[in-house]
Order: C-alpha cells, then structure tokens, then sequence
C-alpha cells in the first residue's frame, strides 16, 4: 500500500551548534546503517522531484521562485505532493519530508531540468531576493512579554529561533550562488551521494566560507544543496536589473 505521509511537516530544523537535517526512514529494508539509509532516502527524493517537475513543471517553478514557506506550500501547492510518482519510483514505500525537504527537492530538480546544458556565468545583474518573511527581535519580546502561558513562552521561543534560523540559511545560500554561479550549477547537476558530488563540494569550500557569518555552523548536505538549490534558481530565473543608460 501507497502512503505518502507528513509532505509537509512544519517541524523546521533543529536549532542546536549544529543545524541537523531529520531525514525519515522509508519502510523497506534495503539500508542497513544510517549512511545508507540517507543515501537511498535522498535518491528517492530526488527521483521522486524529477517526476513532479516532468508532470507539473510551471507549477513547481511558481512554487520556488515565490518563496511560500510550508504552510503556504501546503494550502497553494498540494497538488505537487504527487502520490503517482513516489509509487513510480519507489513502489511500496512511507516517505517524510520534514522541513523544507520538499522544496529542497523540487528546486534540485528544477536546476537539472532548466540548466542541464548552461547557465547563468554571474548573478551581478540581478537585485537581491525578497527575503523571508522574518520575525524582529523587538516584536517577538513584546509578544513574549504579554504571554503568560508557560507553554505558549516555550513554543513562541521555538518558532521564534526556527524563524531566525531559516531567514539565516535563505541569505546564505543566495551568498552561495552568487559566489561562483558555474560551479553551483555543476554541483547541483551531481546526484546527490554519487561520487562527484563531495568533488564537487570540495571546488565551492572557498563560497562557503565567505559566506559564513562570524562562529561555524554545520550543515547537512541536504541541507546545504537545497537552500543553495533554491536560491540559485530563484536567481537565475529572476529579472535582470535595467543596465544604466539602456531603454526603459
């Protein structure tokens, strides 16, 4: 039996020193560790992605380069969450996205579907991307303030470092795409846990290490390739800025 469970899970990432990727066991029992359990969860969704994008490509597009957070996903895109292709790829099996997993997957495959032969050399001509949306620490004191619930204190904290932490990954992986354009796209061409891929992490060290913010953070590798996945796409496909002195 077919079940395609929690596709949308609002349960974000873990915010601890290292920011953990949950990755949900799939039912079968062809891994026996938990490297190769990661390797075959992700090769499921990444061919499960694949199969969404050949079946509904404009709408995953409109997906990724809105920017909707998973409750948004959720309502507007709920035809995306394609129970036909996990079957087709995965036979009997129970899949988990948690967190962005989802659109982590569906902004890999659209890369390999859009620029599998070129891609954008630079990202200078394009205008920063409209954050997410995100909660001010003067706003979320105030709130906390007035709440007198010891529960409601608790999660407000928790969605609160959640909201920070994701609008953090957002920015840096546009810094990512920015930083070298040509090696993301090569990278993100890679299957993911296949042999060129850690090569092709090794070329982007330089990227990432610019963009980290003073402290280290840890990331997945799931993690990693799908806020830079997201924000590569979302920058290639967005509007060039009007070059000075060119017709308006």
């Amino acid at each position: 039996m077919l079940r395609l469970i929690n596709l949308f899970r609002p349960a974000g990432l873990a915010i601890a020193a290292t920011l953990a990727l949950v990755l949900l066991p799939i039912s079968h029992a062809g891994a026996t560790n938990a490297a190769d359990k990661e390797k075959e969860v992700r090769s499921i969704m990444y061919d499960f992605a694949t199969c969404v994008i050949k079946k509904n490509h404009r709408r995953a597009a409109d997906a990724i380069i809105s920017n909707v957070n998973n409750t948004e996903m959720l309502k507007r895109y709920s035809d995306l969450a394609d129970g036909k292709c996990l079957g087709a790829v995965a036979g009997n099996v129970q899949l988990s996205f948690v967190g962005d997993q989802f659109s982590y997957a569906l902004a890999d495959a659209l890369v390999n579907a859009d620029f599998a032969v070129s891609g954008p050399v630079d990202f200078a001509n394009k205008l920063p991307l409209a954050p997410l949306s995100r909660t001010m620490k003067a706003e979320f004191e105030a709130s906390l303030e007035k709440e007198k619930s010891k529960r409601m204190r608790v999660k407000m904290e928790e969605n609160f470092r959640k909201n920070q932490t994701l609008t953090w990954l957002s920015s840096y992986g546009e810094c990512v795409a920015r930083q070298n354009p040509p090696a993301v796209r090569l990278w993100l061409l890679t299957k993911p846990s296949g042999p060129e891929e850690l090569s092709r992490i090794n070329v982007l060290r330089p990227a990432f290490a610019a963009c980290m913010d003073k402290g280290t953070v840890s990331f997945g590798r799931v993690v990693m390739r799908g806020t830079v996945a997201i924000n590569y796409y979302r920058l290639a496909m967005a509007t060039p800025q009007p070059v000075s002195g060119s017709a308006h």
